[in-house]
């Protein structure tokens, strides 16, 4: 299946690029699981459901117990990760509801392929691989994606809700549940890019089938905010067994950046004054995510990087990072109090999640997560206090913060200037983005098993340089 420009839009060429593709063979998720399922079956259950569901649910409705990784090696099912038939044998029983979500959808035991497109032809896929299309308009909603975008644990008797990307966007104007608007976006039309009109099977041989052309075909490359991680499975395939050639994991690298520096987040400098030796402005922040920013597995962090220049040198800077990717002169591994007003170089807005164990400590293992203690990440737009979902979602930690709001985020900044600042200034503020921060790595490091080793190796030999979301300047006259 090719585009109009040539480049295959196949489901199966587009998805093997993915991390949908490699969920399984994700070396940090085998490093995380090693790491917190040691002697815990419960755990690897829970995990598993998600990151190799074709194994999970295949021996499930065999009416088998459910897997545990001594029964995945050189599992097929498990190593190609999140496929075809796992989202489209999904019915549309329980979407939505609390019984589906956290890897639990009702998968359909007809051999049947629930699609979009109407009146599809059914002789094709069933010579082929023995399954009868069938369309449900239940494939194109947020709530298939929700069954395992959701994760709620409850590993110490309480619920803690682990990463809630559909909870926050039913708590958005992106929400088409109670009715679709001009704002309502849903997940596949964010992540899964159109690519216009195309049949959507051909034969193997080569020659077409006699089925129409559709409108609105979906690319499968599934977009999302990984770039990191892309580039990692691109550098190590071999080692980590990955089926994707290394160009087209860095083509869907390459898509990723460009989603993330496009159509993620926004920044400006606002009220740009300079009194005498004081330099004053705000940065706004605006989300323009169906969710929150950063969403989704708990390490992910954004942070507000700001110079200040004269004359081409640097007499002011805050949110500065290392080739290591930590934030520099700044012991960060337990988070950063929220920040409304920077006057230092050790003030640093950082949106993220600290999650705490039940003790109160801030904790980097799941399975010991029982309580947020901090969660600034950005809410998304149409965010309501008393909306869907808000014990859940409402954020932690920001005080008295009247700036942080449904769809952003505005921090003040009010700098003593040194004596060698004159002339014109220049404000350069980036907004910058971490899938992996270096603390999460280091609690891997004392870890003697082997997928924690490997990760920690691979993550060591790569660029550490975080995807950089927005960047503005302004500049301001001398007194």
């Amino acid at each position: 299946m090719r585009s109009s420009t040539g480049d295959d839009v196949s489901p199966h060429g587009l998805w093997q690029s993915t991390l949908m593709a490699n969920s399984y063979r994700d070396p940090y998720f085998r490093a995380q699981l090693e790491r917190e399922s040691r002697g815990s079956e419960e755990l690897q259950e829970l995990c598993l459901r998600c990151h190799a569901p074709m194994a999970h649910h295949d021996r499930v409705l065999a009416g088998q117990p459910a897997p545990r990784l001594h029964d995945l090696e050189s599992n097929k099912l498990a190593s190609d990760g999140v496929s075809c038939t796992v989202c489209h044998q999904i019915t549309s029983e329980g979407l939505g509801t609390e019984s589906t979500l956290s890897g639990q959808p009702v998968l359909g035991k007809e051999r049947k392929i629930f699609g979009p497109f109407a009146h599809p032809v059914e002789a094709p896929m069933r010579n082929m691989v023995g399954y009868t299309p069938v369309e449900a308009s239940h494939v194109r909603t947020s709530a298939l994606c929700g069954t395992c975008h959701t994760l709620t644990t409850a590993h110490h008797g309480a619920l803690f809700p682990e990463q809630t990307p559909y909870f926050e966007w039913r708590n958005s104007e992106f929400s088409d549940e109670t009715g679709a608007t001009e704002t309502s976006r849903t997940c596949q039309q964010c992540h899964m890019p159109e690519t216009g009109r195309t049949r959507i099977a051909r034969n193997p041989m080569g020659r077409e089938f006699l089925i129409p052309v559709r409108d609105g075909y979906r690319a499968h490359a599934f977009v999302g905010g990984n770039a990191f991680m892309l580039r990692l499975l691109a550098d190590n395939r071999e080692e980590l067994g990955v089926e994707a050639s290394s160009e087209a994991l860095q083509r869907t690298a390459a898509s990723t950046k460009r989603q993330l520096g496009e159509d993620t987040a926004s920044i400006e400098v606002e009220g740009l004054q300079r009194e005498g030796a004081t330099l004053s402005f705000s940065v706004r922040v605006q989300n323009r995510c169906g969710h929150k920013f950063p969403s989704g597995y708990p390490s992910r962090r954004a942070w507000l990087h700001v110079q200040v220049r004269s004359a081409g040198a640097v007499v002011f800077e805050s949110g500065a990072f290392t080739d290591d990717g930590r934030l520099r002169d700044i012991a960060d591994e337990h988070g950063l109090p929220h920040v409304t007003l920077v006057q230092s170089p050790q003030d640093v807005p950082v949106y993220e999640l600290i999650a705490a164990d039940p003790e109160g400590n801030p904790t980097t293992s799941l399975a010991r997560m029982s309580q947020r203690q901090k969660d600034t990440r950005l809410l998304p737009r149409g965010y309501r206090h008393d909306g869907p979902h808000a014990e859940a979602t409402i954020p932690v930690g920001i005080g008295s913060d009247i700036d942080f709001t449904a769809g952003g985020d505005a921090v003040g900044y009010r700098i003593d200037l040194p004596e060698s600042a004159h002339g014109t200034l220049q404000v350069v503020a980036w907004l910058h983005y971490q899938t992996v921060p270096p603390h999460w790595v280091d609690a891997l490091r004392g870890e003697t098993g082997e997928h924690a080793a490997r990760f920690v190796r691979l993550y060591d030999a790569a660029d550490k340089t975080p995807e950089t979301i927005a960047v503005v300047t302004a500049t301001v006259g001398g007194n």
